[in-house]
């Protein structure tokens, strides 16, 4: 790093380098590292770095849900699928795999090398003088290796590998799009993957870290190519002094900026390090997780308990991981007006989903085809709209500013009104759930699903030795109060409003039918 010109810092638990103005990165890319805040600070402090980004480990507090791309042994054609597999014999049929010297790849690779970040919308990273410095600087330094792959002398694909330790890391890939359709890549990787890992020594490969601002495709070649992904976390830390400007406001400002100027790397790279540092705030249950690590979020999530199945959609209990996928649901099945938590934002939202999920004395079921969630009912076992008020009262203020009109709104009003009654007449002897929120994706509606929610949700009620079920529906969604009614609700004019028909449904004893 330091032949080519960048500075580095040493500390307790890494190497940094200045990766970009006024950012360091942890060096190198493949630890995992574990540092105290004092020794971030200090090194943000005395270095006068605005920002810095390292990996940590799955389980480190705070830091975005994020990946590496690694390989280890065994690695053959055999657990490739077929069209990888095959693409490999092809390559490998077309095109000569062999190391090179680094002046090579200086003179004749910068093509390749421009070629894939013109594909990845990065032309603006790198220039050819940087390229070539780096490239003789590697020349000479113990441990790296230049590999390609040609056709009749001309260079298609490269590579450079680095060896420390036990591990050899990728740090550069190229190619040119005109030898893509002929497997160039799949060769070369399979090739230059069986070399190394065979190496005495050698327990596996590192490839990259999840970047900051590549599409989201960019590393789906090499998992086709039977690479596996690490858990980590990436987090990025900025200086004491900048820190306060860390804000979604800011972020939103750089987004709007990468966009205008998709091929600036200093936007894309802004936008990259404050997404990364806010959502790495949020708890991890709450983070938009890679697409490629979602199918392993429900591994990390509690048991759940399933009470039926319509069709192929499962009724089962909620968890934290799903709060996001409530949160758009919920946002989606109302329409404008008629639910005023809704209108609120999705913020707040957010925020009253949490509060179901994780307070005792609540509970979420939802529909699940796979892993998608397409019907959810919310209940508690005692009054909730005030609990919920208060425990969501930041959300609910920036939701009013952000909409004035829901300040007034007559349902809102209602609803505070109605917590404080029941607040000071004390609380009921009579045990009694109060459904708060029903909804059904649109395209899964009259399949069942909402009866098959409502019947497990009077089964816990039952359960939990509650002696009734209170529900509101809208006057206008006749169609709701209609399920409720043949689930065996009974309407309560004694409760209702000019917006509101209360429904009853009086339980039995827990294995009885009510």
């Amino acid at each position: 790093m330091r032949r080519q010109g960048y500075r580095v810092v040493r500390t307790e638990s890494s190497y940094w380098y200045n990766a970009a103005p006024g950012v360091f990165q942890a060096f190198p890319y493949h630890w995992v590292i574990t540092p105290t805040h004092s020794e971030i600070q200090d090194l943000l402090v005395r270095n006068r770095i605005a920002a810095v980004r390292y990996s940590t480990p799955f389980d480190f507090p705070g830091g975005v849900v994020s990946y590496h791309i690694v390989l280890r042994e065994p690695y053959s054609l055999d657990q490739l699928k077929a069209q990888a597999r095959n693409g490999v014999k092809a390559g490998l049929s077309r095109f000569k795999i062999e190391q090179i010297p680094f002046e090579r790849l200086a003179t004749e690779g910068w093509v390749l090398q421009q070629d894939t970040l013109d594909r990845q919308d990065r032309l603006r990273s790198m220039t050819q003088t940087q390229w070539e410095s780096l490239c003789r600087t590697a020349s000479d330094l113990e441990g790296f290796e230049a590999w390609a792959a040609s056709s009749e002398g001309e260079l298609a694909a490269a590579v450079i590998v680095a060896r420390l330790q036990s591990t050899f890391s990728v740090p550069y890939a190229m190619s040119h799009r005109k030898f893509l359709a002929e497997h160039v890549n799949n060769a070369l990787f399979f090739a230059v993957s069986k070399e190394l890992l065979q190496r005495k020594g050698i327990d596996d490969l590192f490839f990259t870290v999840q970047s900051l601002d590549a599409p989201a495709n960019v590393d789906e070649f090499k998992f086709r190519m039977g690479l596996q992904y690490k858990f980590i976390r990436q987090r990025v830390d900025f200086h004491p002094l900048f820190n306060p400007f860390a804000s979604p406001l800011v972020h939103k400002v750089a987004r709007g900026l990468a966009q205008l100027d998709s091929s600036n790397p200093l936007f894309a790279k802004a936008e990259g390090m404050l997404r990364f540092h806010l959502e790495g705030r949020k708890p991890i249950e709450e983070q938009v997780w890679p697409e490629r690590l979602r199918s392993e979020r429900l591994l990390l999530a509690p048991p759940l308990r399933t009470f039926s199945k319509v069709k192929n959609v499962q009724i089962t209990s909620a968890s934290p991981f799903d709060l996001l996928a409530l949160v758009e649901l919920h946002a989606a099945s109302f329409p404008q007006g008629e639910h005023i938590l809704a209108e609120l934002g999705k913020p707040f939202l957010l925020a009253a989903h949490r509060w179901f999920v994780s307070t005792p004395g609540n509970h979420v079921l939802t529909a699940r085809q796979g892993d998608r969630i397409v019907g959810f009912t919310t209940f508690s076992e005692r009054p909730y709209n005030l609990p919920l008020l208060r425990a969501c009262w930041r959300e609910l203020i920036k939701g009013c500013l952000r909409h004035p009109g829901t300040a007034f709104n007559a349902e809102l009003l209602m609803r505070l009104g109605w917590g404080l009654v029941q607040k000071f007449r004390g609380r009921d002897s009579e045990q009694v759930a109060q459904i708060a929120f029903t909804a059904v994706d649109k395209d899964f509606q009259g399949q069942g699903i909402g009866r098959a929610l409502k019947a497990a949700s009077i089964k816990v009620c039952q359960e939990r030795g509650l002696v009734a079920v209170v529900t509101g529906v809208h006057r206008q969604n006749l169609r709701a109060k209609q399920l409720n009614e043949q689930a065996g609700f009974v309407e309560v004019p004694s409760l209702g409003n000019r917006r509101l028909f209360y429904l009853r449904l009086d339980l039995g004893k827990p294995g009885e039918a009510p």
